[in-house]
């Protein structure tokens, strides 16, 4: 009897202990699933700038800024870019918001970079260093695409940055219909393009300040 009594003690100890576990195995499963994307107010510290729209972070992620696309290197104010996102980010605890997706393909955080209350993408924008760079029509309903675009108008107007840099001047412009990019009529990406599955704008000005962005191929 005594030997059966041990048993069935030991049985009774083990109850317990196989319930926390499963517990513990289901809340962790929970919290995996829920990820670490559904929490749009993290905190990180910029400790790189690596050029006008893209930062390391402390723990070596990268971070590319949404919504704007500033100049590659050896480009015109590629430099200056650089310099204000380092002025305004360097070495500063930060705030990223992220849009649908948290990473693109090559790995790098895509997200708004707040600082205190300066909205690091739109402020590069407004310095005329930037353009608006988007890629899904949704994104023209978020509200920090309003901002930047506000911003981007603004700097049009004042000519200041990038659009104070005189360009040869099309007839026309083209921008192919589901896409976010403004081309040349003459621009080697359109070759396949068909008669009516395109927008035209009659000045550059008109089309990026609805929203679209230069091809990085024949340069609007």
């Amino acid at each position: 009897m005594a030997r059966w009594r041990t048993k069935r003690g030991t049985r009774h100890l083990l109850w317990p202990s196989l319930v926390v576990a499963v517990l513990l195995i289901v809340g962790f499963r929970f919290v995996e699933r829920v990820g670490h994307d559904q929490h749009p107010d993290d905190r990180f510290s910029v400790a790189r700038v690596l050029d006008g729209d893209t930062a390391e972070l402390t723990g070596g992620d990268r971070l590319r800024l949404l919504g704007i696309d500033t100049p590659e290197q050896g480009e015109p104010l590629h430099d200056e870019a650089k310099a204000l996102l380092a002025r305004l980010a360097l070495q500063k605890s930060c705030r990223i918001s992220y849009g649908d997706a948290r990473r693109d393909k090559y790995g790098r955080i895509l997200g708004y970079l707040y600082v205190d209350t300066t909205f690091v993408n739109r402020a590069i924008i407004a310095a005329g260093y930037a353009y608006v760079y988007l890629f899904a029509d949704n994104d023209l309903k978020r509200p920090e695409i309003k901002e930047l675009l506000d911003a981007q108008r603004s700097a049009m107007a004042d000519h200041r940055g990038l659009w104070g840099i005189p360009r040869e001047s099309e007839n026309y412009y083209v921008n192919p219909v589901g896409s976010f990019r403004l081309h040349r009529p003459n621009c080697p990406g359109l070759r396949s393009l068909k008669e009516g599955r395109y927008h035209k704008y009659f000045s550059r000005e008109e089309g990026l300040s609805a929203g679209l962005s230069p091809c990085r191929t024949c340069k609007p």
